[in-house]
């Protein structure tokens, strides 16, 4: 169990092993989506995604100029992506252009529900339930067996109380697993649907809807889904009025004894976010898989300054996956902040 407050800052890396997709994947995929190419006299693209160029007809059909406008800013777009590192990136070098923005975003939603539906965690087409062994050797399940650890039946409500998770990705694989694996261990739909619902969950970039079948805002995991109908519900980093709740997220961070990170990739106007005002004696762990040596100097730098630890030793970096630093270094974690 955490007995002491513990932040989880969730970052691409830590989504692959269910096979959601990192930034340059996402970036492909989302550049042959909208490099829209026509033949002479035809209205149907012979590339990019022909379904995305439907639904953008039938919203703008009365409005040709509007829909001329995102078949170009497509192509900008596709054109920004080979040249940035990130999606985020190509979008911030177009953030005056309103289609591109939106035309990047419809992608995003669009490619993550696809993800999750054909993640290693997803519900079975067959039979509508999630394998018994899926996700087993996954970080989230290492964290539940963590969380849940030293609890009776009647306590497992309190397994997440003291995590606070801060997720920059857009997926629901944590909800959704958590969801799934409470259920395999005896706990109602109901009663599950409930604790997930609890968690401390903040999105730095908002997210497309609760996975829960009881949220008003539901959008079942893996399930299509209306870009255009959740669009507003997702921020990148070019729009000033990210979907945090920032007084939230900096008190958790503020306030936990371990701040682990996984899969986080350190960018600046992520670690922007996580900036804390005053210093603090606490310990941070993080993953630096495929990381060069030579960056993990300045990753230590960047971390001490953001969350105002007192001694640079407190960072610590660790060249191993998600799942292998949660298990192998299990005892360390619960010796710092279990019960």
């Amino acid at each position: 169990m955490f007995a002491h407050p513990t932040a989880i800052i969730v970052g691409a890396g830590a989504g692959v092993e269910y096979n959601m997709p990192l930034g340059s994947t996402l970036g492909s995929d989302i550049a042959d989506a909208v490099r829209f190419r026509f033949g002479h006299y035809s209205n149907v693209p012979e590339s990019g995604d022909r379904e995305l160029y439907n639904l953008l007809s039938r919203v703008y059909q009365n409005d040709k100029e509007t829909l001329n406008r995102f078949t170009i800013s497509g192509n900008e777009l596709a054109a920004a992506i080979s040249s940035s590192v990130s999606v985020d990136d190509a979008l911030y070098q177009l953030s005056e252009n309103a289609e591109a923005i939106k035309l990047g975003k419809m992608c995003i939603i669009r490619s993550i529900v696809k993800a999750e539906r054909n993640s290693s965690i997803a519900y079975s087409q067959q039979n509508g339930r999630v394998d018994d062994g899926a996700g087993r050797d996954g970080w989230i399940e290492q964290l539940f067996s963590m969380a849940i650890s030293g609890l009776k039946k009647s306590e497992i409500h309190t397994a997440f109380q003291n995590v606070t998770f801060v997720n920059f990705n857009y997926d629901r694989c944590i909800e959704h697993y958590l969801h799934v694996a409470l259920q395999r261990i005896g706990v109602s739909e109901g009663d599950s649907s409930h604790i997930v619902s609890e968690l401390k969950m903040i999105r730095p970039y908002g997210g497309i809807g609760s996975s829960l079948a009881t949220s008003p805002d539901n959008v079942p995991f893996g399930a299509n889904v209306d870009a255009l109908r959740v669009i507003g519900r997702i921020r990148t980093y070019t729009e000033s009025d990210a979907l945090h709740d920032s007084k939230h997220l900096l008190k958790a961070l503020h306030d936990a004894e371990l701040t682990i990170f996984l899969g986080f990739g350190f960018h600046a106007q992520n670690l922007h976010l996580l900036q804390l005002p005053a210093a603090r004696r606490k310990r941070v762990m993080a993953t630096v898989k495929k990381v060069h040596e030579a960056n993990r100097t300045d990753i230590v730098d960047a971390l001490t300054q953001t969350l105002q630890t007192t001694e640079r030793e407190r960072v610590e970096l660790y060249d191993m996956t998600a799942p292998e630093l949660l298990r192998e270094l299990r005892l360390k974690i619960m010796m710092r902040v279990g019960g």
